[in-house]
């Protein structure tokens, strides 16, 4: 086994005749306590590859071939012989999986940059056309809150106490021990299926959440939102934006939005985004972009507030 990761370039050798081995930056990669490229690698294989493999025999069973849409029935409730049981809920059964995936999901910033696409001091209390929001930005489902963190440090303007993070119970725990976060930050527990608790706030902003979802529930997530949105609120969505025309450059944004297929969701262009927009009540105003990423920030503000 060591010679063969040696000759992948992954591990290297200290003597000839083999037996002593030691880390390279590719192996180091898996091991470090900071999100790394390798934590990315191990999240997709534990949480998306595997159910990838038995795709085909999961549409053969159950008769149709047609895009996964259930967020309880799909390829990797399927897998783990759980149907009925949400993704997160199995994915939880084991918590060192379960960290992994929350390491991983934090190490992605090379294709979706937390920064330097939506310009996030422009929600600053100071800032014309805000109402009287204290609440500058509510992170939904923002996991450990590593994205949170890292807007506040580029922005320092922002107030951490006029920022919260929200997410299930057993995350905010996990967020409250590691105690990485600024003080101040306000940790909230919340499923964002149900009605959003904080009314008015400048900006709602969620990365990586509705690609885990089909259309349908996709919808209902924004519909609670623009539920509780004012006319100078807006809704940022973080994630890959689908070019309306594949191609070679597309390749990282493509095969990701057929890994979240397996959990039944999707990844979408902007028209796509548009679509679930109108339904929730709710329109496009623009989607913002870091330069050479297929990562990007899609603005929304509540109908008729552009």
């Amino acid at each position: 086994m060591g010679r063969v990761l040696v000759a992948s370039g992954f591990l290297d050798q200290t003597e000839p005749d083999g037996g002593e081995y030691k880390h390279t930056k590719f192996s180091l990669a898996y091991i470090l306590d900071k999100p790394a490229p390798g934590h990315l690698f191990l999240a997709m294989y534990d949480e998306w590859f595997k159910h990838m493999h038995n795709f085909d025999d999961y549409l053969v069973s159950k008769g149709k071939y047609e895009e996964p849409q259930d967020p309880l029935y799909n390829p990797y409730t399927a897998y783990w012989k759980q149907e009925g049981t949400p993704v997160w809920s199995i994915m939880m059964q084991n918590p060192e999986r379960f960290q992994t995936f929350q390491t991983g999901m934090a190490g992605i910033d090379v294709a979706i940059p937390v920064t330097g696409h939506f310009d996030f001091s422009t929600l600053k209390n100071d800032s014309p056309d805000t109402g009287n929001a204290t609440i500058e930005l509510v992170d939904v489902g923002g996991g450990e809150g590593t994205v949170l963190n890292k807007i506040l440090e580029a922005h320092p303007d922002l107030s951490p106490k006029n920022c919260m993070l929200q997410e299930r119970p057993e995350v905010i725990q996990l967020a409250k021990s590691k105690k990485t976060l600024p003080d101040g930050i306000q940790l909230v527990e919340h499923d964002f299926m149900t009605e959003q608790p904080v009314k008015g706030a400048k900006a709602y902003f969620m990365r990586m959440i509705l690609h885990d979802y089909a259309d349908a529930v996709g919808i209902q997530i924004l519909t609670r939102l623009a539920e509780a949105m004012k006319p100078y609120s807006r809704v940022l969505i973080c994630e890959m934006v689908l070019a309306p025309r594949v191609g070679e450059a597309d390749f990282a944004s493509a095969v990701l939005d057929q890994a979240v297929m397996t959990m039944g969701g999707k990844e979408r262009t902007e028209a796509g985004f548009q679509k679930m927009f109108d339904a929730a009540g709710l329109e496009l105003v623009k989607t913002w972009r870091a330069p050479g990423v297929p990562g990007g920030c899609v603005e929304a503000r509540l109908k008729g507030q552009t």
